[in-house]
């Protein structure tokens, strides 16, 4: 058998590849006439681990080299860095190779999901090619020489054998654990999205939310059907367990006057009682390893903002506040107790792009910071060891799940796809997760069509779509794509062809936004520390990207002012408009915004945070606005769109949404499709073409969640 030194050169369709100083030559390059002036007539280089995995490839051609040997063999096992790496890195091999493969073809072949394949067949030296039988006589040598010299003197046999048996046990142990297989069990089976599920403390039940109630689940009978727990007057959608097994602790908000209590249900007389205010339906909550208290998400009436609370549930006691509760440049979002009870690990987002993991001593008070740069934590769970947190975390659109060990710091791939919530049963190494597969994509409605029927996607693909923006002056779509691995922002004509990328900064960008002459694209990205949000600001002219001037380190979706000299944009302070020449932003209004559009150079149409409608501005007279679409049919945050004669809106309702055009002349709703329920995203976006009359939206390609039961190998 043979095989090929690994520093070997070789070629591609002529051109040179020499992994010795990471160079491709493409001098004598055959390429496919289409492209081939594409190519460079001249050598360049490119990163170290691009050249090894492409050289990788080139050994292993035409077999089909799986994603794990990859990041095993170039990233050296590790997977948090080496997913998005190799991503990344087969994505700039395709740019630089693709015009040396054959016509319509790619240089590197994705087979679903087995790996990847190179399709341009490498040459190598002759010279480079070694036979295994002399690399085995070499190694017989080896073997032999240190053989004799063990053979020398009885104590260095004596030696020898102790750290061989030593070896053997502690390779015994290893594999041990190794040959542990990776199992997952699906609990549930009904239609719907189950969440946050949780196991009683003797194994026996499954409690989980599902369409604002909750279900218990019988782990003993899993084709028996669950029980639904709560009334249809209230919503409940996170529960946890009493220490006893015999109750559940859970937030629950009344549908009619949307008032929340943290409430206790006794299973066995089904009797409900109330034992604190709490935020809404989704309050994060946990219970201490003793039973004593209850840590959980709440706002007091005079706080600022929601933090995190401790009630002790013997005696007639009051929450103490725990986190910042002044002017605080973050929200408390998930938490988890400890088994020691020493702990208490926090999600804490920091603007609307960003997250990351915090622990906290109970006894001090004193917080550690475990992780850096995080987008999106869906939910955490500490190991039974106390030294390890199991977390989830949604990066580009996909979810995924980590092991952190909070004294290295250090974060293991769980390998898990769609792995959200997750929550170990008690006294196991076990745990239960929400299984979340969800891909995005822009999608329009003709609207001229005679009867509309459906919305169709702009393009098909593998990769995530979402949050268009159309500008009438260039032509163009633009919207936030994550094919390299990271959300960048792309565009594409009307029809989605002639795409292009426009940004290339490897972490999560969001909510582009043309102005209004279409030379320049407003969106949010994270800042340098990958915390919090910044607006950024692209020249499409040069592709120079920079980044507005603000103190403020959350900031809501951009709009552009009808002299596209500003980037209007809701803080904490209101809606505020940042100035291109970073002058100090100004104040349009002290009210909280979620998303606003100027409909020309005196007013504004916008929805508020705390206030449903659709709302109207007059810029000249802040203080002078009305309600233009009431709140009894519009009760929607981003999923609209103006045009000339009126805005198009998504009603939700239950089983179904409808999308809806409202009148400026006659002020009457008219419907225009009816869709199933969460075709729309909430965080979606619409935009209008006008040529086309066209209504372009962000469509959800919906999977439905079920909650698993995972036995993994590193979790024993």
């Amino acid at each position: 058998m043979i095989e090929i030194k690994k520093e070997a050169v070789f070629t591609l369709a002529g051109c040179v590849v020499t992994p010795s100083d990471n160079s491709l030559d493409f001098k004598n390059c055959s390429a496919n006439t289409e492209v081939s002036q594409d190519l460079p007539n001249e050598k360049i280089s490119l990163q170290p681990k691009f050249i090894e995995l492409l050289s990788y490839l080139a050994r292993q051609y035409p077999n089909v080299v799986t994603r794990e040997e990859l990041i095993d063999n170039i990233w050296e096992g590790n997977i948090y860095v080496g997913t998005k790496a190799l991503t990344n890195a087969i994505w700039h091999l395709r740019k630089h190779l693709t015009p040396l493969a054959e016509p319509k073809a790619q240089a590197i072949e994705t087979v679903r999901k087995a790996g990847y394949r190179l399709l341009i067949e490498p040459e190598f030296s002759k010279a480079d090619l070694v036979s295994r039988p002399e690399v085995l006589e070499v190694e017989q040598a080896k073997v032999k020489e240190l053989s004799d010299k063990l053979h020398r003197g009885l104590l260095s046999f004596a030696l020898f054998l102790i750290v061989v048996v030593a070896g053997l046990l502690f390779h015994l142990y290893q594999d041990s654990k190794h040959l542990i297989q990776t199992e997952q069990t699906r609990l549930t089976i009904a239609s719907g999205a189950e969440l946050y599920p949780a196991v009683s403390p003797d194994g026996r039940w499954l409690v989980y939310g599902k369409r604002s109630n909750l279900y218990l689940k019988d782990l003993h009978t899993l084709t028996d059907t669950p029980k639904r727990l709560t009334s249809n007057q209230t919503r409940e959608i996170r529960a946890i367990w009493t220490l006893d097994g015999k109750s559940l602790l859970y937030p629950s908000e009344d549908r009619s006057s949307g008032v929340c209590h943290l409430s206790q249900l006794m299973l066995d007389s089904q009797q409900v009682v109330r034992l604190a205010p709490c935020l809404s339906d989704a309050s994060a909550l946990d219970i201490s390893p003793d039973g004593s208290s209850i840590i959980y998400i709440w706002k007091d009436p005079l706080a600022q903002q929601s933090g995190l609370y401790e009630l002790h549930l013997s005696g007639d006691t009051q929450p103490v506040r725990l986190s910042c509760d002044n002017e605080c440049d973050y929200r408390d979002r998930d938490i988890a107790f400890s088994p020691d009870g020493d702990w208490i690990a926090i999600s804490r987002r920091f603007g609307n792009i960003s997250e990351d993991i915090f622990i906290r001593n109970r006894a001090s008070g004193e917080e550690f910071r475990i992780t850096q740069g995080l987008e999106d934590i869906r939910g955490l769970s500490w190991h039974p060891d106390s030294h390890k947190l199991v977390f989830s975390t949604e990066n580009s659109g996909v979810r995924a799940g980590y092991l952190v060990d909070i004294n290295s710091k250090k974060i293991t791939d769980l390998s898990v796809v769609g792995f959200s919530y997750p929550k170990f049963v008690p006294h196991t190494n076990e745990l239960v997760f929400s299984k979340y597969i969800k891909d995005f994509k822009v999608a329009y409605l003709e609207l001229d069509q005679a009867i509309p029927t459906t919305i169709f996607p702009l393009s098909n693909s593998e990769f995530s779509y979402r949050n268009p923006d159309y500008s009438s002056v260039t032509k163009r779509i633009v919207y936030v794509s994550n094919e390299t691995g990271h959300n960048e922002i792309w565009s594409t004509d009307i029809e989605g062809r002639n795409r292009k990328q426009h940004t290339d900064l490897k972490r999560r960008v969001a909510y582009p936004s043309w102005s209004h002459d279409g030379t320049k694209l407003a969106f949010l990205a994270p800042d340098d520390k990958n915390e919090g949000n910044k607006i950024h600001i692209l020249e499409l002219a040069t592709g120079g990207i920079s980044i507005l001037a603000s103190g403020y380190l959350d900031h809501r979706r951009p709009s552009w002012d009808f002299d596209d000299k500003h980037v209007l944009s809701s803080t904490h302070d209101g809606l505020l408009a940042f100035s291109l020449t970073n002058n100090s932003p100004k104040v349009v209004t002290p009210v909280e915004v979620r998303l606003a559009k100027v409909l020309n150079n005196s007013q504004m149409i916008f929805t508020k945070i705390y206030e449903s409608g659709l709302w109207l501005m007059d810029l000249n007279q802040p203080e002078k606005m009305k309600i233009l679409i009431s709140s009894d049919v519009f009760d929607e945050d981003y999923n609209w769109a103006l045009s000339d004669k009126g805005v198009y809106f998504r009603e939700l309702h239950s089983g179904y949404q409808l999308i809806n055009f409202w009148s400026f002349n006659t002020d009457l709703t008219t419907p225009i499709l009816k869709l199933p329920s969460r075709s729309l995203t909430s965080y979606g976006a619409m935009s209008y073409i006008p040529s086309k009359r066209r209504l372009l939206m962000t469509l959800s390609e919906y999977s439905k969640r079920d909650v698993i039961m995972l036995k993994h190998k590193l979790l024993q």
